[in-house]
């Protein structure tokens, strides 16, 4: 005899249990859609205070800092600072890939900025800029790679996050950080 609760739909037996039963495929669906709806409340928490090519994004507002000059960048050729603040967790790069990048600014929104600390353990990626690619890495820790035309995406490794991302703004020649999308390496907050 089956238990009221696995019964299979092609059964006979369902008939005989009543309105009471649940079939597997019934089960299987409730299941289903419980646990996405439980996903997708981890996935988008927080306050969500911006958008790019559709996506959301929640940015940490950090102090207005001078970080590059639009007249000293060239295609290829990545530049350290530090943001938001100094010592090694603070450690950046700024670079003109040469074509549309997510979050860029400048006139072909081609200027963007990340931090050098990469999401998996911490690994140093400055002065590992791949120009053919653009994407910064192989990490020398487990040779996570991450494109910096695409919000700074894993492409290959072992790190499961994204690059954090320095919202840039440009004023005349000057460009300055003004915040980050995504926590940095080993910090509890981004402030």
């Amino acid at each position: 005899m089956k238990a009221r609760w696995m019964i299979d739909s092609d059964s006979d037996d369902e008939q005989a249990c009543g309105p009471s039963c649940v079939s597997r495929r019934l089960f299987m669906t409730a299941s289903g859609a419980a646990t996405a709806t439980l996903l997708l409340g981890d996935v988008f928490p927080g306050k969500v205070v911006g958008q790019d090519a559709g996506a959301k994004v929640e940015v940490t507002k950090l102090p207005r800092k001078q970080i590059a000059q639009l007249s000293k960048l060239v295609d290829g050729q990545p530049v350290s600072f530090n943001y938001p603040g100094d010592g090694d967790l603070a450690n950046c790069l700024i670079v003109k890939t040469g074509e549309t990048s997510g979050g860029g600014v400048g006139d072909a929104q081609d200027i963007v900025a990340f931090s050098a600390r990469c999401t998996h353990m911490g690994g140093d990626l400055d002065g590992l800029y791949n120009v053919e690619h653009k994407v910064a890495g192989p990490c020398g820790e487990h040779l996570t790679t991450f494109d910096l035309t695409r919000h700074g995406l894993v492409v290959a490794g072992h790190a499961t996050q994204a690059l954090p991302q320095v919202v840039l703004e440009v004023e005349g020649d000057d460009i300055f950080g003004t915040g980050i999308v995504g926590l940095l390496y080993g910090a509890a907050t981004n402030g």
